[in-house]
């Protein structure tokens, strides 16, 4: 008995030291998140103020003559953006200009009634310095909004604010562990007027104790003018498999850089400082999706990495023994969207996935439309039969990634998603 006991322990022991041994996944080396940097250098340049001052930082070596602008807004107190610098970095070194608002003083004794205005501001006056010469042209027609905590939540509200605030609306939004404000000082009367061509994915940790997921999920339920197929409800979790362990905290986001040091600090930004690392979360979490969800909003590339529960979008690597990280998920869920079909008309759709061609068939002989449509909702390709009930359809030429297959005749309509390999 004493040896079988003995022999277990051993054994828990060689299972603990192997797990020791594993580490988590670098930075991939190219595609969104990865390392394939089009520029060396960034250029910060501060623009004071104890309450609605902001930040703005450039691309170099080389310097473009414009670029897309990324608006970041940072979390309750995390005033300095060392906090968030490494997102910052990745984000000016792929090509794109970062406007980061400081909405409140550091002491935090900005009144919450004027955060909204004072992102607002920030954003206006942002863009305006940036027309002057010896900055980078932004490209205002490519705007994007990504926060944190209550900067998430203040995300949302510039998609919405966008129209009578001055500033072009964005095409997408990153709503990052955003803070529930069950008041009126911050938080919109109504979400629904939210731009139904918006780009939308929210983002919880599993493991956050400090806001938790309730506003996330009010935000996916109460957006009902922007449709599932560019809208996602997203839960990273954390993965204890190797050494250093992957988190699902609140403080996830955070990505340490002291080249951005401003010196300002609270009890919120040691609380940041304490709980940032950078790692998969960051590289195959918030970088990726953010780099893939600005480039399908704005060239309509790499929509595979930011919507639609593939593996592309999932995925969070593997540790160096192979074993994939566990994965996110990803709501509305592939699996429903594959399995059962949505509408009245019944149709089936195999292989799927799919490489070469779509095989479709349907009930009745009246006349048909077979659409093929992408994440966005942008039909690239139609076709009518009448008299038959299947049909062949060559979808090699696609890129890969996840479809939407959409059959109607003159009285019911049918939709299923499929994946292009």
């Amino acid at each position: 008995m004493v040896g079988k006991i003995l022999l277990s322990v051993f054994s828990g022991l060689l299972l603990f030291l192997a797990s020791l041994a594993q580490s988590p996944p670098g930075q991939p080396g190219s595609g969104p998140g990865g390392s394939n940097y089009s520029h060396a250098d960034v250029v910060m340049h501060t623009y004071p103020g104890q309450h609605n001052g902001f930040f703005i930082f450039e691309p170099a070596s080389p310097t473009p003559d414009s670029a897309n602008v990324v608006v970041l807004i940072h979390g309750l107190g995390l005033v300095n953006p060392n906090l968030y610098g490494g997102w910052i970095t990745h984000l000016v070194r792929k090509g794109n200009i970062v406007i980061y608002p400081k909405y409140q003083d550091a002491s935090m004794t900005t009144a919450e009634a004027d955060y909204n205005d004072n992102v607002i501001y920030a954003i206006t006056t942002g863009l305006d310095t940036l027309g002057f010469p010896g900055h980078v042209k932004p490209r205002t027609q490519n705007l994007a909004v990504a926060g944190h905590s209550y900067g998430g939540l203040m995300t949302s509200n510039m998609g919405i604010l966008a129209a009578t605030s001055g500033f072009p609306t964005p095409k997408c939004l990153f709503v990052c562990q955003p803070y529930n404000d069950a008041g009126t000082n911050v938080r919109l009367p109504d979400y629904s007027v939210m731009p139904s061509d918006m780009n939308l994915l929210i983002m919880v940790g599993e493991n956050d104790a400090i806001v938790g997921s309730t506003f996330g999920r009010f935000l996916m339920d109460s957006t009902t003018s922007v449709s599932t197929t560019h809208k996602n409800y997203i839960t990273h979790h954390p993965d204890n498999h190797g050494n250093p362990s992957i988190g699902a905290t609140h403080f996830e986001p955070c990505s340490k850089d002291n080249d951005y040091d401003t010196g300002e600090s609270n009890f919120f930004t040691i609380a940041c400082d304490v709980g940032t690392k950078t790692d998969a979360v960051d590289y195959y979490g918030y970088w990726k999706l953010l780099d893939a969800l600005m480039d399908c909003s704005f060239n309509g590339q790499n929509c595979e990495y930011a919507f639609g529960d593939t593996p592309e979008q999932r995925g969070l690597g593997k540790w160096s023994d192979e074993q994939p990280v566990v994965e996110m998920t990803v709501e509305p869920s592939m699996v429903d969207g594959v399995d059962e079909p949505i509408g009245s008309l019944i149709f089936e759709v195999y292989p799927n996935p799919a490489e070469s061609f779509l095989n479709i068939s349907w009930m009745g002989l009246n006349k048909t439309t077979v659409e093929i449509v992408d994440l966005l909702g942008k039909v690239i390709y139609t076709t009518q039969f009448s008299g038959v009930n299947k049909a062949s359809i060559e979808v090699e030429q696609l890129n890969s990634g996840t479809y939407l297959i959409r059959v109607s005749n003159n009285r019911e309509e049918g939709i299923k998603k499929v994946i292009v390999q």
